[in-house]
This record gives C-alpha cells, structure tokens and sequence, in this order.
C-alpha cells in the first residue's frame, strides 16, 4: 500500500526538485547524466524498523547512501 504513495501524490514543482537535489547532491547520491531529480524519492524500510533507525542519527547525521530510492 505504501508503495502506491508516489504515484498519487501531485508532480514535483520546481522548487521541490531542486531541494531534493541539492539533498542528493550532498549525500553523492546524483548521477552526472541526471541534472535534477524529477521524481519524489520513496524509501521502503523494512516492518521492523526501531523508531531510532527510522529517524535516523548519529553523531554525525547524513542521509542513507542507498540508489535505489531515486
């Protein structure tokens, strides 16, 4: 069911596409053949997630490096 939510929710405007590279960017998550991401990223954690995980942290937080969300 949750994998449905992208595809309902409206396009991207530009502002949104942008912050959302600039996230990917810092993480060095982009790709040189895709200036600007266009499409919502979507992350599917696993049902036994802790809420600790799910949130994230860290001493020093940074966004997961995983591929495949975008």
């Amino acid at each position: 069911m949750a994998k449905c939510l992208p595809s309902i929710l409206p396009d991207l405007n530009l502002y949104e596409a942008l912050e959302i590279t600039k996230i990917h960017s810092v993480a060095g998550l982009t790709e040189e053949n895709i200036p600007i991401i266009t499409k919502r990223p979507f992350r599917s954690p696993h049902h036994t997630i802790s809420n600790a995980s799910l949130v994230g942290g860290g001493r020093i937080p940074k966004p997961r490096r995983d591929k495949s969300s975008t």
